[in-house]
């Protein structure tokens, strides 16, 4: 039997493949269309990592984990006819899926809301490793220097009671009663497609709530409904900040307190920070004066207002996967605060066409506010860009016939320009000068292009 991956460059399968390592697997088969930086790490690992689809041949008894952008490839595919045809059950889950099964045998705690899902996650897994004596696993969707720059942290002491967990979901092998919730699971709870409500929750906490995913929800209406399900869904309490007004009789509104934290900018972690605080007094028997000093300890998170490098001239350059209107406000306001009387310039990749075209006028408004604009092209996820162009009545109201036109005018309306040419950006940062802040904001693969060019 093997346990088989597919689409194992991301982050969230390639987490996988490390936990499944650390559990002391053997028999991990990773397969991905392309060869990637993380493909590379996953090799020098001595994991199997197979490039392309179709050249491993699926066998009667292999558990499939496969992301859902691979749901119909050749491995997926064949495992569902090798099961059909011999009539027997075989282990098939999408990533969400797995991380539902595993979800049911620990106390598990889900960190969800349109912004601030990694960082909470983050933040908490660093606080609860450190006080409590239960903690199991903990789980999210970016990288994170603290932890051995991986998306994931075992607890070292508990990994035979993982591994027997783990065991039961693949084969079905006798799992130990008291196993059963002896541990605490922290996990990243994404609201695409509702797949948060694949989690088995005891606890959850919600940072923020905005129409997001476009091309899955219909409004904001269908959005909530999500979040709504959600709460009827959680064992215990969710933890809210006020202003979110959502009504069950187990969620608790959370006051926002000012935390000092050492290292993270933006008062939006303050919302991070005060949410987590009232949970951990719920987990764990420390004082909050304890837990406090605890997570101020916590450092950062890759991606997210990342520092990169000082260029020649002595510009600061960041890096932020923010993707929103609200994102690149958040971290306008952080950047200020932090560095008053710097210019600032932001670099921005669009990530979905539809995003963009729904929540223009927001990213206008937002993007404005910063000295120096440069738009740089889409990456387009998920999506087919010419049917959008072709269709959109909102675009042929605007003229708009190809994607040149959409982003040039997007770029001079926020007082900017518009381009496909990764040189000009680096031409940019290297001419900065000290008196300036660069900040990319991308959800896509300029963050790798940026740091091959700074050797980062």
């Amino acid at each position: 039997m093997k346990i088989v991956l597919v689409w194992a460059w991301g982050t969230g399968m390639s987490g996988v493949a490390w936990i499944l390592n650390d559990l002391w697997y053997t028999n991990i088969v990773c397969i991905d269309a392309n060869q990637s930086e993380l493909t590379d790490k996953l090799k020098a690992k001595w994991l199997h990592v197979i490039i392309g689809h179709g050249k491993y041949k699926v066998q009667l008894g292999d558990v499939i984990i496969y992301s859902e952008a691979t749901a119909e490839c050749e491995e997926v595919l064949e495992a569902r006819k090798i099961m059909k045809a011999n009539r027997k059950v075989m282990v098939i889950l999408n990533y969400f899926q797995f991380l539902g099964e595993i979800s049911k045998y620990f106390t598990t705690i889900g960190f969800a809301g349109t912004n601030g899902k990694s960082s909470s996650t983050a933040l908490a897994i660093h606080t609860a490793k450190k006080l409590l004596p239960n903690f199991g696993l903990g789980i999210l969707w970016a990288l994170v220097p603290g932890f051995n720059t991986q998306s994931y942290v075992i607890n070292s002491k508990a990994k035979k009671d993982i591994r027997n967990i783990f065991d039961y979901v693949f084969t079905g092998k006798a799992l130990e009663y008291k196993n059963i919730k002896k541990r605490s699971f922290f996990v990243e709870a994404c609201e695409y497609k509702r797949h948060f409500l694949y989690l088995d929750l005891d606890y959850a906490m919600i940072t923020s709530l905005e129409l997001d995913h476009t091309d899955y929800y219909k409004d904001m209406k269908d959005y909530l409904s999500a979040y709504e399900t959600l709460l009827t869904k959680v064992r215990h309490k969710v933890l809210i900040p006020k202003w979110l007004r959502l009504k069950s009789k187990n969620v608790q509104e959370v006051s926002i307190k000012i935390i000092p934290f050492n290292h993270i900018r933006g008062k939006h972690n303050d919302v991070n920070g005060s949410l987590i605080l009232e949970l951990m007094t719920k987990l764990c028997k420390e004082p909050k004066t304890k837990i406090l000093s605890t997570m101020k300890t916590f450092g950062w998170l890759r991606r997210r207002m990342e520092f990169l490098k000082t260029n020649k001239n002595g510009a600061k350059i960041f890096t932020d996967y923010g993707h929103m209107a609200s994102s690149i406000e958040f971290g306008y306001m952080a950047l200020k605060h932090k560095f008053p009387g710097k210019k600032l310039f932001v670099i921005f990749q669009p990530h979905q066409i539809n995003r963009i075209v729904l929540w223009r006028k927001d990213f206008v408004k937002t993007l404005n506010k910063y000295d120096t604009i440069l738009i740089y092209d889409i990456y387009a996820a998920r999506e087919n860009i010419k049917d959008f162009i072709t269709h959109h009545a909102f675009l042929k109201d605007m003229k708009i016939k190809t994607l040149e036109d959409l982003w040039t005018q997007f770029a001079s309306a926020c007082g900017g320009k518009y381009t496909t040419n990764f040189s000009v950006i680096t031409k940019e940062i290297q001419k900065a000068e000290k008196d300036t802040v660069m900040v990319v904001y991308s959800a896509g693969d300029i963050d790798y292009k940026l740091r091959k060019f700074l050797g980062k």
